[in-house]
C-alpha cells in the first residue's frame, strides 16, 4: 500500500460510496486508475467488505452495540454468527477485541449469550445506542425508495445504470432516490477493513480509554482515516490512522498515553469480520411487502421525501 493507495484508502473510508472519478480529482489520478487501485485492495481482501444498510429505525428495529474482549482467533465462524437472527454485522480488531452490532426489536434487548461463546467476555455495561437517527421513517418511504436500499445494499458500489437495472429503474431516477436517502441518514455503511498483513505506510488503530477529564479536541490528529469514534460503556474512543513508519506510529500511541485524563491505551488492527447482507436484504424485502402487499397497485402519490409521482 503506497501513499496514493492511502490517499485513496482513507477517502473511501469517510464515504464508502463516493465515485471513482470524485477520489481521483483529489489524488491526482483518473477514475479509471483509482478504479483499479480499489479493486487491487478488494481482492487482497483491505477493504473486507462495504456494508450498506438502512437505518435500524427504518426497518422497525433499534441498533444496539456490544463490545467483547476474547481469543486472537484468525477468523470468524460465518455459520455460528448467521444463527444469531438479529446480529447485523461484528468488526473484528487483532488482538482480541470485537464489536458486534444487532438489530433488535426490543430498545432494551437483553445479552445474547451465543455471542459470548462465540466472540468473549462482554465489556461490562449496556449496550451502546446509535447516537444518529435518520430524518425518514419507514412510514415515509415510497415502494421506489424501498426498491432504491435493497439494490444500494446488494450492490454497494455498483455504477447507478446497474443498480437501477436490477430494479427496473432509470438511472436517473435511482440516484435522485439514493441520494436523498443519503441524505436523511436512511442509509448507513460500516466498512469491514483487514489491515494486519498489508506491507506499506504504518498503520494503527488505538482504543483510548478516558475518564471524564478527558479533552476530546485533543484527539484532532494529523492523518486520522476517518472521525474518532466514540463508546460510552466503557468511555473512551477508538482511532483509525497512519504515519510514516512504525516508530512514528509508536510515538503517536506514547502522545496519546501521555494525555490528561486517559485511563489505557490499546493498540489495535482491524482484521475482518462478518456483515449479514442476505439479512438485511430479507428485513428490507419483508417491511416493503408489509407496506405494499400489491405490486400492481396502481404507482401515484408524492414522497414526504421530496420527489414527485412515480
Amino acid at each position: 500500500m503506497d501513499r496514493t493507495d492511502l490517499g485513496i484508502f482513507s477517502r473511501l473510508v469517510t464515504d464508502a460510496l463516493r465515485s471513482d472519478e470524485s477520489i481521483g480529482r483529489d489524488v491526482g489520478l483518473t477514475g479509471k486508475a483509482v478504479r483499479a487501485r480499489r479493486r487491487r485492495m478488494e481482492a487482497a481482501g483491505i477493504i473486507a467488505e462495504y456494508g450498506i444498510h438502512p437505518a435500524a429505525e427504518i426497518l422497525g428495529r433499534h441498533a444496539r452495540t456490544w463490545r467483547f474482549i476474547g481469543k486472537d482467533r484468525t477468523d470468524l465462524s460465518a455459520a455460528r454468527l448467521s444463527e444469531i437472527d438479529d446480529l447485523a454485522y461484528v468488526m473484528r480488531f487483532r488482538p482480541n477485541l470485537y464489536v458486534a452490532v444487532r438489530f433488535t426489536r426490543e430498545p432494551e434487548p437483553r445479552e445474547d449469550m451465543r455471542l459470548a461463546r462465540i466472540l468473549g467476555r462482554p465489556i461490562d455495561g449496556p449496550p451502546d445506542r446509535d447516537s444518529r437517527e435518520s430524518s425518514v421513517h419507514a412510514e415515509d418511504l415510497t415502494r421506489v425508495d424501498w426498491s432504491v436500499l435493497e439494490a444500494a445494499v446488494r450492490s454497494p458500489r455498483a455504477p447507478y445504470s446497474v443498480k437501477a437495472g436490477q430494479v427496473d429503474l432509470a438511472a436517473r431516477t435511482f440516484r435522485i432516490h439514493q441520494a436523498r436517502l443519503d441524505a436523511t441518514q436512511a442509509l448507513r455503511c460500516v466498512m469491514i477493513l483487514n489491515l494486519e498483513r498489508e506491507p506499506g505506510l504504518a498503520t494503527y488503530g488505538i482504543w483510548l480509554k478516558v475518564d471524564e477529564s478527558f479533552d476530546a479536541q485533543s484527539v484532532a490528529l494529523p492523518q486520522l482515516w476517518d472521525r474518532p469514534h466514540w463508546t460510552q460503556n466503557p468511555r473512551g474512543v477508538y482511532l483509525l490512522g497512519s504515519a510514516e513508519n512504525y516508530f512514528e506510529a509508536r510515538e503517536v500511541e506514547l502522545r496519546l498515553r501521555s494525555l490528561p485524563g486517559v485511563v489505557g491505551a490499546d493498540p489495535l488492527i482491524p482484521a475482518g469480520g462478518f456483515f449479514a447482507r442476505e439479512r438485511f436484504l430479507e428485513w428490507i424485502r419483508a417491511e416493503r411487502d408489509r407496506r405494499y402487499p400489491s405490486r400492481h397497485r396502481q404507482r401515484e402519490g408524492v414522497s414526504p421525501l421530496g420527489h414527485g409521482p412515480f
